[in-house]
């Protein structure tokens, strides 16, 4: 079954197009990573998927339903309750609150005080190095410890589909491998994983799926 479908998507910002007529399918539980050359749409494609930037043409599905299509576009703050999660390479955090404000802010949608409380004190015990980090401002973390925050977000929200960008930038090797550590065990627990990433060799750890932005003839792709 085909959790994400995208079907002749032409998008872009202002009157330039980014993406041209792409299609692509991809199953459930799988994980396809996303390459290519700066400005070949990598992070562009992400933002549409996820309703940040409208489509021109096409649409978009999840789950065989529309999420997005000229004429109609789910709205990103429905998007968790519907189990899709995106990271972007930056501004993903609150800096002026501390950390636990900001896993706290990013379960608003359960809008269940005790599931909250017990799904944060989970990931506590899974990073401790963010425990300790609790109660300090998010914008005072270094650039890894921002990472796991980052990752302690979509450990909390269980999605189940997860669009990563750059999950691996200006970590240190440890860090990394925390990182994919944590990326496997999220995609082994059933969610699907797309994620834009450079450093491939580290990812290719965790996927065989590779889309290459820059292949034009690669588009009406299909895992």
């Amino acid at each position: 079954m085909s959790i994400l479908k995208l079907s002749n998507i032409t998008a872009g910002y202002g009157k330039k197009p980014v993406l041209h007529n792409v299609s692509l399918e991809i199953p459930e539980n799988e994980t396809l990573l996303i390459v290519g050359s700066n400005g070949s749409g990598k992070s562009t494609l992400l933002k549409v998927i996820y309703g940040l930037l409208s489509v021109w043409a096409g649409k978009v599905e999840y789950c065989d339903t529309l999420l997005h299509d000229v004429r109609h576009q789910t709205e990103p703050y429905r998007m968790l309750e519907r189990g899709i999660m995106y990271v972007p390479q930056k501004n993903a955090l609150f800096d002026d609150v501390s950390v636990v404000q900001n896993l706290q802010f990013s379960l608003l949608h359960l809008n269940n005080n005790r599931e909250t409380k017990k799904r944060i004190g989970e990931v506590w015990e899974m990073i401790p190095d963010l425990q300790e980090k609790r109660h300090q401002f998010a914008g005072q973390l270094s650039g890894g410890e921002r990472k796991l925050l980052s990752l302690a977000m979509v450990i909390v929200n269980r999605p189940r589909l997860l669009l990563f960008d750059e999950p691996l930038a200006g970590l240190s090797e440890e860090n990394i491998q925390t990182m994919l550590h944590w990326l496997e065990i999220i995609r082994n627990e059933g969610a699907t994983l797309v994620i834009v990433e450079h450093r491939i060799v580290h990812i290719r750890t965790i996927s065989k799926n590779i889309l290459n932005m820059d292949d034009c003839d690669n588009w009406n792709s299909g895992l």
